[in-house]
């Protein structure tokens, strides 16, 4: 084959290739669903050279799920490997001990550490414990319950502001309610 022939043919494959890439759909949202709603996955790591994608699922996340998390006790972690190595490979700082300080020794003969020791704090009692705490019944959780927490959280407001006999158009005083929704 010619070397112009080929030329021609490459100029036209990188056209057909991009023409296909540029019309064809980006399906990044439907792969979000299934990723976070039907998988309900809770860890997910970029490998790449910057945080584009879990920008993009970080912001999917704050918008759309949030209350879905919430209510089922989801917890997520989006991690960069070249951000979050740390937490991706569980590599915690160790945790540094106090170091003890040692106590003063007495000598009988000398009363001289005892004035010395005087100014060194002395360790402070703990308040003894009031015992085990007591046993809390498990019960089960209500509707209302549910409903009230999540508009609460919605509205950032506490449990106690959200009554049950008020619509939800009064409790958020005439402002759009289009973000309660997600």
């Amino acid at each position: 084959m010619r070397p112009e022939v080929e030329q021609e043919l490459a100029h036209t494959l990188l056209v057909e290739l991009l023409a296909y890439q540029f019309a064809s759909p980006v399906r990044w949202i439907e792969t979000q669903d299934v990723i976070l709603a039907e998988k309900r996955t809770e860890r997910i790591v970029e490998i790449g050279p910057a945080d584009t994608l879990g920008g993009m699922a970080k912001r999917t996340l704050a918008s759309k799920y949030e209350a879905y998390d919430a209510a089922t006790s989801v917890q997520r972690q989006i991690l960069c490997y070249n951000k979050d190595a740390k937490e991706i490979y569980y590599d915690v700082d160790p945790i540094e001990d106090e170091p003890e300080t040692p106590e003063p020794s007495a000598d009988s003969g000398s009363a001289a550490p005892t004035a010395a020791a005087a100014p060194t704090a002395a360790p402070v009692a703990s308040a003894p414990s009031a015992g085990p705490a007591a046993m809390v019944e498990d019960a089960p959780v209500s509707a209302t319950d549910i409903v009230r927490t999540l508009v609460a959280q919605k509205l950032k407001k506490g449990l106690t502001d959200i009554p049950v006999n008020k619509a939800i158009k009064d409790l958020v005083g005439g402002e759009s309610i289009g973000n309660i929704s997600h």
